[in-house]
């Protein structure tokens, strides 16, 4: 196979690394100013405790490290939306060029195939170029929260480029130590990480060592170190139930409103590997072709399985040949186990509130376009043969670059296209309630843009419909005392129908709040007397010291 000059000279590995930074800038380049979405502005951006740096800000335990960078931006530049995103994109760009790095020093290793060694730096760029500008990504990038995600694996990279660069280098022990600390950064970022040392453990086994005595005899202090990071996540042991309750994890309920009365159902573990069977397909197919992202899914949990079968086959057989491979093809079996090991803490049989996110997807997804760039590879290459003397057609190697840049512009149009949906919380929940009209989340989150605009007429038919789909929804207080103040409004105008209406909704939004009962019994009680009785009974209930609801229930009273 005719080879492309220079293949792996210096010149062409900074030339495709400034084609990572570029392409990523390009992609997400118009999302600096784009607002936090669902409540990440009240949780991050005006979070007082995150407008302080001290010494007990030191990251000790999980996801507290981004905390920390949370802590930094506002220092930086007062934590402006500018801020987030650049950190956000710089931490994604580092991420790309790690994953780059990775795989090229992968591909120098002895055990690699010297095709492979040849072409190692377009191989290693066009696997990190498509991973930086897949449209998959943008919910890690460009939704601010999910920096949890990133810079997980951000140090998650960092931990496997320094180990790998530590087998190959003089000063072993200094990458050693690298790849330790940076595998103590990733897991102070995310409970993802504790399947870092396992991967890393496979990684050296596949490429690396001659046997499990020479991987153990060589580099015990360092496995030993990497495996000291799962104190950082014991403490997740430690937590009480009600809190894991309270964040979606491990208990997990879901309610079914369509009877008359609520059906509660709790989602165990046989439940939620069920479900994960449609929803790791369901990743694959977004790798291959990016159509149906949503924000939030909002799937519901699969309970039988005779539902999960057909596609936890595909899922089943993906993982048994992975297992068959690490005799035969233990560098192949390496690459399918990252795809399944990461996915692991989050798609296997740990409960959580969210079946399908597609952030989750944000480091297993290098490991199907490794699959996809090295299956293209070896097909066209299959496809080359012999040429005759004087064809002019394209090599192998040449006829990928083409393929592989073709991808990147899609993949990257895509992607601009799919940051657009960021640029407003509207018009994020807009294309959530395209794709699941039965989301309640996407109705009250539509309601909510409304609201923020000061038009509360128009958010009234998103809030009902919410209701309608989840009467239980829990809704801020404000909500209640903002809807009193628009019917307070509508009748100064003596719109009693739109008062009503609004007062309805304020008890709905907030069932506690006794002063909307008594205000809209005020408002009916000519036209429904019985009905204000009742109101002001429960206006009673709620507070038994609400003297007007007492006198005006003394005076409607028989």
């Amino acid at each position: 196979m005719s080879e492309v000059p220079d293949n792996n000279s210096r010149r062409t590995v900074l030339l495709f690394a400034v084609a990572i930074v570029v392409a990523s800038v390009i992609c997400y380049h118009r999302t600096l100013n784009f607002p936090f979405h669902f409540d990440g502005a009240a949780k991050i951006q005006t979070n007082e405790a995150y407008q302080t740096l001290t010494w007990a800000d030191f990251p000790t335990t999980t996801r507290s490290l981004v905390g920390l960078s949370w802590r930094l931006n506002y220092l930086i530049d007062g934590g402006t939306l500018v801020g987030y995103h650049l950190g956000n994109i710089a931490i994604h760009i580092t991420a790309s060029l790690l994953l780059f790095g990775f795989i090229y020093q992968t591909l120098q290793l002895p055990k690699t195939a010297q095709r492979y060694r040849d072409h190692a730096v377009p191989l290693a760029a066009g696997v990190a170029l498509l991973w930086a500008v897949h449209p998959l990504q943008t919910q890690s990038v460009t939704y601010i929260v999910q920096r949890y995600e990133s810079l997980m694996g951000m140090f998650f990279l960092l931990s496997l480029f320094c180990f790998v660069r530590g087998y190959s280098s003089k000063v072993h022990w200094a990458w050693y130590v690298g790849s330790v600390i940076a595998c103590a950064g990733s897991t102070l970022c995310k409970e993802v990480a504790v399947v870092l040392p396992l991967v890393i453990l496979w990684y050296d086994r596949a490429f690396l060592a001659q046997s499990w005595r020479d991987l153990f005899r060589k580099r015990w202090a360092v496995y030993a170190g990497l495996f000291t990071s799962w104190l950082i996540l014991a403490q997740v042991a430690f937590v009480p139930v009600e809190q894991h309750d309270q964040h979606g994890t491990v208990v997990v309920h879901e309610v079914d409103f369509s009877g008359d009365e609520p059906v509660r159902t709790r989602v165990g573990s046989k439940e939620y590997l069920y479900s994960q069977a449609h929803a790791i397909p369901f990743y694959i197919q977004l790798t291959i072709l990016p159509m149906g992202q949503s924000l939030d899914h909002g799937w519901r949990a699969t309970y039988s399985l005779t539902e999960a079968i057909w596609p936890g086959v595909l899922v089943v057989a993906a993982l048994a040949l992975t297992i068959g491979c690490i005799f035969r093809a233990p560098r192949w079996s390496f690459v399918s186990a990252c795809f399944f090991l990461i996915l692991a803490p989050t798609s296997s049989i740990l409960p959580i509130q969210d079946i399908v996110f597609e952030h989750r997807m944000y480091l297993p997804l290098a490991a199907v376009l490794t699959l996809i760039v090295f299956g293209l590879y070896e097909g066209l290459r299959q496809m080359e043969g012999k040429p005759s003397s004087g064809s002019s057609h394209l090599s192998a190697s040449q006829a990928m670059l083409v393929l592989l840049v073709v991808l990147v512009v899609v993949y990257g149009g895509i992607s601009i296209a799919r940051n657009e949906v960021y640029r407003s919380n509207e018009s994020m929940w807009r294309d959530v309630l395209a794709k699941n009209p039965k989301n309640p989340r996407a109705w009250h989150g539509i309601a909510h843009a409304h609201i923020m605009r000061g038009e509360w007429a128009e958010a009234i038919p998103y809030i009902e419909k919410t209701i309608e789909l989840h009467p239980e929804y829990k809704f801020k207080d404000s909500y209640s005392e903002s809807f009193m103040g628009g019917a307070k409004k509508a009748l100064d105008i003596g719109d009693l129908d739109m008062a009503a209406r609004m007062l309805d909704l304020a008890i709905k939004t907030n069932p506690s709040n006794s002063e909307a009962y008594v205000q809209l019994a005020k408002v009916i009680y000519r036209q429904n007397p019985r009905k204000s009785v009742v109101l002001l009974q429960m206006a009673l209930a709620r507070d038994p010291d609400n003297l007007e609801a007492q006198e005006l229930l003394n005076q409607l009273s028989p």
